[in-house]
């Protein structure tokens, strides 16, 4: 958001790689509303409107009317799709050009010449919406006719050239790769959750996790068993049906699908951030509803499945809707403690959620327990309370003194990145009374 009225990489308004065809798109829907938050839920709906609309188109091109519907419905109650396309983040018009995209390559293979006009647009913008999907976006231009595969990538390279050249021009070369370089450091060997920072076979269960809780809904209630079950018998029944077709497409999709699933196995934060499992999701819900859709007794068991996946995406609405973050947690809490006792508080990401208020000169990001005595110690007036919270690095609550205040909570399945954050009022020595 910050980004829409000051675009500057090196204050992470954005953070590289900078998204520059999503600011371009937020600044121009900003120009209307005037207010960024609006702007990004404008563009995530709209984006979410577009997604499903030539998702629908797609499947009705490939396998008719019902497969359509069914698709649709499938990809556009999903909750991990309904998550994306109700907040903010470049996920969702990331989504619209890889169906885009999918459009494309359909049409391609129709020989029609609008297929790979598309493709290319839809590949060349999306690697400028969200970088990171270029493993989807480069596999579906390779994939394409080899007619329409040079068409397409031409066509991609323009699109590409078009945001790239004025975006490095205004960031500066020698700047951007010092920047990018950086980024890329840090995100391989520090905060970016990649292989190389949480390695072993837990990745695989993070994946599936991401996959299939997160993305479609499964889980250990009862209506999290029943989405499993469904899942389950509809994917037996997909897998029958495309062998009967003699797996017409399924290696089109697999070699779309591999390439991103193998990048974001190794190189991506598959433990706090289920967005990335996004795109699989997507091609899942389509190897299930494309092949069952041919099949009159399959319709309703994949009709249940949209059903209890809806159930799951609304009470999933509901939870979001009433149970904020707990940064907004942290903030109300603060806010109900008296003027004269205000506490300074010192955490991570919860602190973020300060900037926009007015107690923001109350908060300030610390990495560990160690770097909040050093805050302090810079303080010209030290504060009446320190409150930290449990996301500081080498938290121990048995080595410091430490009263616990309250733990704010929210659902995991709508908060991995932190459930819950715990808040400690820290006893400093020398901000006791002699």
């Amino acid at each position: 958001m910050e980004s829409i009225g000051d675009f500057d990489l090196s204050r992470f308004h954005p953070h590289p790689p900078g998204y520059p065809v999503y600011v371009v798109l937020l600044r121009l829907i900003g120009t209307l509303t005037h207010a960024p938050m609006r702007a990004c839920m404008l563009a995530a709906a709209a984006s979410g409107a577009i997604f499903v609309a030539l998702t629908w188109d797609v499947a009705r091109r490939a396998a008719g009317e019902r497969a359509a519907w069914l698709l649709a419905a499938l990809a556009g109650t999903a909750p991990l799709a309904w998550r994306t396309c109700t907040a903010v983040g470049s996920e969702a018009p990331a989504l619209a050009c890889a169906a885009a995209c999918a459009w494309g390559l359909v049409a391609a293979f129709q020989r029609k010449t609008s297929g790979s006009l598309l493709l290319g647009f839809g590949a060349g913008l999306g690697l400028g919406v969200r970088l990171s999907w270029g493993p989807l976006f480069v596999a579906a231009l390779l994939v394409a006719p080899p007619g329409a595969r040079r068409r397409a990538l031409a066509i991609a390279g323009a699109a590409s050239l078009a945001w790239a050249l004025p975006f490095v021009a205004w960031v500066g070369p020698a700047s951007l790769w010092k920047l990018y370089g950086a980024h890329l450091s840090g995100h391989a060997e520090r905060w970016g959750g990649t292989v190389l920072t949480e390695p072993g076979l837990v990745r695989g269960f993070w994946l599936v996790r991401d996959v299939f809780v997160d993305g479609f809904g499964t889980g250990t209630d009862a209506l999290g068993i029943a989405i499993g079950a469904l899942l389950g018998i509809g994917g037996v029944l997909a897998l029958a049906a495309w062998r009967n077709a003699r797996w017409v497409g399924w290696r089109t999709g697999v070699a779309i699908a591999a390439p991103y699933a193998t990048w974001i196995a190794f190189g991506q934060n598959l433990r706090d951030q289920p967005r990335h499992a996004l795109p699989l999701v997507i091609l899942l819900s389509a190897g299930l509803a494309i092949p069952l859709s041919r099949s009159a007794r399959s319709l309703p068991l994949v009709g249940g499945l949209v059903l209890l996946v809806a159930v799951r995406t609304s009470l999933d609405a509901v939870a979001r809707r009433a149970i904020p973050p707990p940064g907004q947690q942290l903030v109300a809490l603060a806010r109900e403690q008296p003027d004269s006792r205000r506490p300074a508080v010192f955490g991570a990401a919860s602190v973020r959620f300060f900037e926009t208020s007015e107690l923001a000169s109350h908060a300030m990001p610390a990495a560990s327990l160690g770097d909040v005595l050093l805050d302090l110690g810079r303080m010209r007036a030290l504060p009446a309370r320190v409150w930290v919270t449990s996301e500081l690095q080498g938290f121990d609550e048995s080595s410091w003194p430490l009263r616990p205040i309250a733990t704010l909570c929210r659902p995991p399945r709508i908060e991995r990145r932190a459930p819950c954050v715990a808040v400690y009022e820290w006893d400093v020595p020398y901000l006791s009374k002699p």
